[in-house]
Formats: structure tokens, C-alpha cells, sequence
């Protein structure tokens, strides 16, 4: 079955209260940018700043050696002096790193321009350094396909419809059936650009920006979306958009799941490893180049999220995936067909190879 790729246009909200128009404070070299969802850190020039996961030990780094090589650390002036939520740690090499709440900060190697977040969720271990919006205990931010959505406490999106209003939902009676209000508790309280709304029933009801909130009851795992564009009323609860994805990817049914595409419904690849080695020990470039398309850019392409067009070899452009060169598999011959999957895994160490490119519906925050 073919999809076309779309961006859900959800209900799009902007920050306001505390994280509208103000300036965070931040040390020297640091910058940062607001959107719907929090503010995000980058470095001087704007290029992302990260913290990974498995920097446990206060004011140590575990990104050494290769690791800080892909994962530049945020370096200190000699001058630098803590601050704040702004705090100093001294690498192994001696070098001062930036730390913000105890997270030592990186910038990615791969992440071409500012604005780019390719390192974003990586592996599981890699996160964009920010200050999410307030939420009320029970309300969650989470990342999905779509950009960063309100969600509840189990991960389930949340919803607002564009006939309600402060004074009354519109929903009600059979519409509950199918669409479940995001309580709040009887003695809520606003909380900046949250506010406990009455029901007709009696009980309150939380509103972001003055959206009610509601939860589909179709919606069974966290990063479903069964309600976005319901009727024409219903959408989701989107803080901070993704990028739309460019007009020539779409998006198939694979044996593993969602994947990204070329116009024609051919898997995109990723390659991970040493091409290098690739070519030593079991293809050669003849070999590969009866295996394996470079994905072409047309000279006037444009960057959208994590797809970009970058130069390639002997002239012209080819597409990557955040910074990645993009390929297709010759022996692919239809929609969702994955032959490529594990191509020279192995090649020089464990995993590597290539990988068709998963849209992943569901992120952990």
C-alpha cells in the first residue's frame, strides 16, 4: 500500500506567559531560540547544542575520544564564569565544557547548518538542550513525526477542537463517546497559559491558550494520530511543527514498518560504516555501483528539517538525510520492497551497513 507523506497540520500554539518574548539568561557563546514548544540552546553560531543520556556522573563527560569527535563539546572561554543553571566541567584533556543543570553540552559534527537537529533523539541517547513550557502534573511534551506535541501522562496525543469556547465545549453527549476531556482537578488553578475550564456536568476541564483539551478514544499506543483532522475541527495539540517533508518523499508499508521513500515508492537507504572497507573486503565500485543509486537533487533543491541537498562528487548535488547520503537499492522493484536492509552489516565491526529509513511515530521525552 503506497502513502504519500504529508505533514498533519495540527493545532498550531504559541508560547506565551513566561516563555513568550523573554530572554533566558546565558552565558557568553550561547544563544537561543523560542518556539511553541520551549526555548532550545545553540552555540555562538547557532549551531544545536545536545545532552546525551548517558553523562550520569555531575560534572564528568562520557563522550570522549571517537564519541567527541562526532560530538564536539561546547568549550569555555578561559574567561568563562559559572552561572546560573550555567555551570563549568573540566574534561579529561583538560578542556572546560559547558554544562547547563548539570548536563555537559555538545554540538554535532553532522549538523550542517543552524537550525539543523540531526543529532536530535539519536540512538536513543542524544537530546536537543532546552526549557520545555510548563505544564499541569499529568501533561507531558512529546516528540512525534509531526513535531513536539501536548500529550497525557501515558504518552496518548492530545486534541483541541475549533468550534469550542472558554464558556462551553461543543462537545458533548455522543461526541464523549468518542472524544474524552483532559480533566482537571477540582481545585486546578491556572498555571500560565493553563487554565481549568467548567463542563456542563460540573467538572473542569484542562485548556492550553484557551484550547480545550480532549484525548481520542480510537488513539491505542502512544504517537497515534487517529484524530488529527476529524471532521474538519479536531487537531492535534502540535507545539512546535516539524519541517513537511520534500515533495518527492513519500511514505510506504515495509515489513518493518513505516519508511521513507523516493516518488516512486523505492526505499531510501542509509549507509553506516566505512565504504572504504565496503569496497576492500566485498564490493568493489563496480560492484556497488551495480547495487547501489546515489538519490540526485536538482541544482535549485531546498532544505527542509532533516533533509538536505549537499554536493556530490564530480559535481552537482545528491540528497542526505540528516547528513547523510541518501541511496536506493537496485534490486528494489516496488513500494515497501526492502532487499537493501543489512547491505555489508558487519563490514569493519559490528552493525553498519545499509538501513532503509524508519519514520518512527513515537518518541520518549
Amino acid at each position: 500500500m503506497r502513502i504519500i507523506a504529508s505533514l498533519f497540520v495540527g493545532l498550531v500554539l504559541v508560547a506565551h506567559g513566561a516563555m513568550a518574548g523573554i530572554e533566558l539568561a546565558v552565558p557568553p557563546g550561547v544563544t537561543q531560540k523560542q518556539s511553541g514548544a520551549g526555548v532550545a540552546f545553540g552555540d555562538a553560531k547557532g549551531m544545536t547544542l545536545y545532552t546525551y543520556a548517558r553523562d550520569n556522573t555531575k560534572g564528568k563527560s562520557a563522550c570522549i575520544d571517537d564519541c567527541a569527535k562526532l560530538w564536539p563539546p561546547l568549550v569555555a572561554a578561559a574567561d568563562s564564569k559559572e552561572t546560573g543553571d550555567w555551570t563549568l566541567i573540566t574534561r579529561d584533556d583538560d578542556v572546560r565544557q559547558w554544562a547547563f543543570r548539570d548536563k555537559p553540552l555538545y554540538t554535532y559534527a553532522r549538523d550542517r547548518a543552524p537550525g539543523n537537529a540531526f543529532g536530535d533523539r539519536l540512538g536513543n541517547a542524544w537530546n536537543i538542550a532546552s526549557v520545555p513550557i510548563t505544564t499541569p502534573p499529568g501533561v507531558a511534551l512529546r516528540a512525534l513525526f509531526v513535531g513536539r506535541v501536548l500529550t497525557d501522562k501515558r504518552g496518548m496525543t492530545l486534541y483541541s477542537r475549533s468550534d469550542d469556547t472558554k464558556e462551553k465545549s461543543a462537545c458533548e453527549k455522543k461526541c464523549l463517546e468518542t472524544w474524552l476531556p483532559l480533566a482537571a482537578p477540582q481545585m486546578a488553578n491556572v498555571i500560565g497559559d493553563w487554565s481549568p475550564l467548567p463542563r456542563s456536568d460540573g467538572t473542569l476541564q484542562w485548556a492550553y491558550q484557551g484550547k480545550r483539551l480532549y484525548k481520542n478514544a480510537n488513539d491505542i499506543k502512544p504517537g497515534d494520530l487517529r484524530g488529527d483532522g476529524v471532521d474538519k475541527i479536531w487537531r492535534a495539540a502540535i507545539l512546535d511543527p516539524a519541517a513537511p517533508l520534500p515533495s518527492w518523499v513519500t511514505v510506504q508499508n515495509s515489513d518493518m514498518g513505516e519508511i521513507f521513500a523516493d516518488s516512486n515508492g523505492l526505499t531510501l537507504y542509509v549507509f553506516n560504516g566505512s565504504l572504504q572497507k565496503t569496497r576492500e573486503l566485498i564490493c568493489n565500485d563496480e560492484c556497488l555501483s551495480k547495487n547501489w543509486r546515489a538519490v540526485p537533487a536538482d541544482a535549485d533543491a531546498a532544505a527542509s528539517g532533516d533533509w538536505t541537498p549537499v554536493a556530490a562528487e564530480g559535481g552537482g548535488k545528491r540528497w542526505a538525510y540528516k547528513g547523510n547520503l541518501l541511496y536506493s537499492h537496485t534490486r528494489d522493484k516496488s513500494p515497501g520492497a526492502i532487499g537493501g536492509d543489512k547491505w555489508a552489516a558487519g563490514v569493519g565491526g559490528t552493525g553498519g551497513g545499509f538501513s532503509p529509513i524508519q519514520r518512527r511515530r513515537d518518541y520518549e521525552e
